[in-house]
Parts: structure tokens; sequence; C-alpha cells
């Protein structure tokens, strides 16, 4: 039976909730919005473990990443060419998960999911916090919101570990803890690269020289973990330098989305002359971005760089499409929703497989599928906040001066 038919009914369902939730201004408390998160999501996994057809880089790469770390081996210098391109933290938690299976007697397909299945459901609370006084209803809301659900209990994927660090940061940082923050944002860029488009909003979060402990650990804590290489498995010292450059190399992978798709017509190739031009587009668009939202709120600039990249970029996930769900949620604005239904939609449609009731194939499909990115890209850019939006304790300056002097006046 196709995963449209089993998983897609609950996915509208928590959608649908989330709207309803939103007209009428719903506060669940926190343990209901957790509760509906753990039912989405582990109906979504119990579906993907059980399927045939496994992501290709969930059911290979992390699988083998794992056996390479539990036989002493870094995984970037002993598997395929841009197998993995990580630093070993999220190889040893893979390991871990395959450990953890092991012991309990439970295939990879599952095993494989439960971090970031738990990791997505600690962005429900955390959602919340960076919320504020919504924030009932916007962790609500994240619980019920399709991608979620997707990137971590049909994909597998890490996203949702990398958010949770990265907007954890962000908390942090809004409430003084620069020490904390750093090395939350540390983490998160020790996940995945591409979390260095949280460190500006992290870092702006604080102020005076507390920057520069944010910006200490934010480096301290990924080179920790780039030494573990030598400490724990067969990377020498000498060897640490390659070890980085290939790190932070990535395969010039293009056609998935926006404009490549349409250089290409939608067929996904590698090609060095795409990836070249598309660095030089995207590292200039956020650069722009940084300097025409460098007043703006830090949630609002970390949400600009997630939209700007998705725009620009030259190559995607449909797992990418998670990122800026939790800010979004957090600093909503009119566009908010149109937004995220439109990225849920295209995503739904490469993890659902709904290619069989097109009558395509899934090569025939995937050309289709990414030009159709061009649908989904003017809701992001219409999703970008105003430059000048009045940060959040404007906002309850003017509408709620009573509440604001009390609150002034507590200890």
């Amino acid at each position: 039976m196709s995963p449209a038919l089993v998983v897609g009914p609950p996915l509208v369902a928590g959608l649908v909730l989330a709207l309803v939730a939103q007209r009428r201004g719903w506060s669940p408390p926190l343990w209901a919005a957790l509760c509906l998160g753990a039912v989405l999501r582990v109906v979504a996994l119990a579906w993907a473990a059980q399927d045939p057809a496994q992501p290709y880089d969930f059911a290979v790469d992390f699988s083998e990443a794992a056996d390479e770390v539990l036989a002493g081996h870094n995984p970037t210098t002993h598997m395929r060419d841009g197998g993995w391109h990580f630093l070993p933290f999220l190889a040893y938690v893979l390991a871990g998960q395959k450990e953890l299976g092991d012991l309990l007697g439970l295939s990879w397909n599952v095993a494989g999911r439960i971090v970031p299945v738990l990791a997505d459901l600690a962005l429900i609370p955390l959602v919340a916090k960076l919320a504020g006084e919504r924030g009932a209803l916007r962790g609500f809301q994240y619980a019920c919101v399709p991608l979620g659900v997707m990137v971590s209990g049909l994909h597998g994927q890490f996203p949702p570990l990398t958010l949770a660090f990265g907007v954890a940061a962000l908390v942090a940082a809004r409430a003084g803890r620069a020490h904390w923050a750093g090395v939350l944002m540390g983490l998160s860029v020790a996940c995945t690269n591409w979390s260095v488009l949280l460190v500006p909003g992290v870092v702006l979060a604080v102020a005076g020289t507390r920057r520069l402990v944010v910006l200490g650990w934010t480096a301290a804590v990924p080179g920790l973990w780039l030494l573990s290489s030598s400490v724990f498995l067969d990377t020498p010292v000498t060897g640490l330098v390659d070890l980085a450059r290939a790190i932070m190399s990535t395969r010039p992978v293009v056609g998935d989305w926006g404009w490549t798709a349409l250089v290409t017509g939608g067929d996904q190739t590698v090609s060095a002359g795409l990836g070249r031009i598309g660095t030089l587009v995207l590292v200039a668009g956020l650069l722009a971005a940084v300097w025409w939202w460098r007043r703006a709120d830090p949630i609002d600039l970390t949400l600009v760089l997630l939209l700007v990249f998705l725009v620009l970029t030259y190559r995607l996930g449909a797992q990418y499409l998670l990122w800026p769900v939790p800010y979004l949620l957090a600093r909503p604005g009119r566009f908010t929703w149109p937004a995220i239904i439109a990225a849920s939609a295209w995503a739904a449609a490469g993890y659902l497989r709904i290619q069989p009731f097109t009558g395509m194939g899934w090569w025939q499909f995937h050309g289709v599928w990414a030009l159709s990115s061009f649908l989904v890209i003017p809701f992001l850019l219409a999703a970008l906040p105003p430059r000048n939006a009045p940060r959040p304790a404007e906002d309850e300056r003017a509408a709620e001066p009573v509440r604001e002097t009390k609150a002034e006046s507590e200890p």
C-alpha cells in the first residue's frame, strides 16, 4: 500500500489541527502537544520501518557511517566520495543508535530513526519557549506541522537535531546565557555545515563582549569533535587539516530545485560548474540579506538567512525545507502558513511517493517535481519578514503597557 494512503491522512489531520488552533487561538498544555506530536511521528516511523523502499542516505550512508565508527574508522575517509562529509558527532550518534538497536533487538529501520524523532519532539517545547507569550499555541502547531513528521519519522534525517541545538542556543542567548548559547550553537554546527546560518542570530541576541564568548564556544565545540577523530577513530593528528577540508566540501549535486532545475530540465546531475556559480550566487545573496536585515530581531535575521538560502540554493533535499519552520512559527507573519503549507505539500510529493497516482515513473516524476519548486519559492519569498519589524518587546509595550510595567517591577 502506498505511504500516501497510510501516512497521508494523519499528516493532513495534523495540518488541519494546526490551522484550527491558529483560528481559534488554542493554547494546549505542553503534554498535549507532546502526546500528539509523538503519535504522529510514531505512526510515520512505524510505516517507514516496514517499507521496502528506504531513503538511500538513511539505508546506506547512515548505516555505513555507524559501522565505520564501530570499527574505529573515520567515515569521511573510508566511505564513498560524498557519502559522509560531516564532523564525527553525527556518526557517533548513528553508531549509538545501531548499538541500541542491537541491544533491544530493533532493526536499523527503527533504531536509525529514534534520535531524529526525539529531537523533533524536543523542538516542541523549544519553539514554545522561543515564541514567548503565545508559546503554547506555537509549540502545539510545531507538533502538528507535516514537515517535521516526515523528516524525522519517514526520512530519519537529522535537521531536527541540528535545529534543536540551534533553537536552544537562541533561547539561551536571549536569556543572557552566553556560555550555554555558544556551546549549544557549537553542537549545532558540529551536526552539519549549514547551521552556520544560525550563528548571526545567536551572536546578535547577546550584547557586548559576550558575543565573543558565543563565537569562542561556537568554534571550540566543533574543533573538539574534529580532534576526537584522532582520539577515537583512525585519523592521524597530521591528517586533521585535510579532514576538515573534506568535511567542508560538498558534491555539487544540482537539478533538484530552483534555478538549477531549470538549467538541467529537472534532471539530477553532478556539475562542478553549476556548483561554483551556485556558491557565488548563494554567498552574495546571504551577504546582501545580512546587510539589509542587519537591525532585525535575531529570530527574524535567522529566518531571513534560512529562507534566502532555500530560494537561492543550487542543491536541495526535501529535508532542508524544515529549517525555517521553528522560526516561522516563533515570529509568524501574514504568509507564514501559506509558506509552510506549500513547502509541506512539495515535500510530501516526494516522501509519500505519489508518482504512481500520476502514471509516471520515479525519474520522470522527479523532473516535474524539481521544476514545480518554482511554485513553492514565491511563498518562501513572501514569508520574509519586514526589514524593520518591531521586536517582541516593542510589540508588548505597544499592546500591553500595564503588563509590561508589572513585569519590569518583578525581581
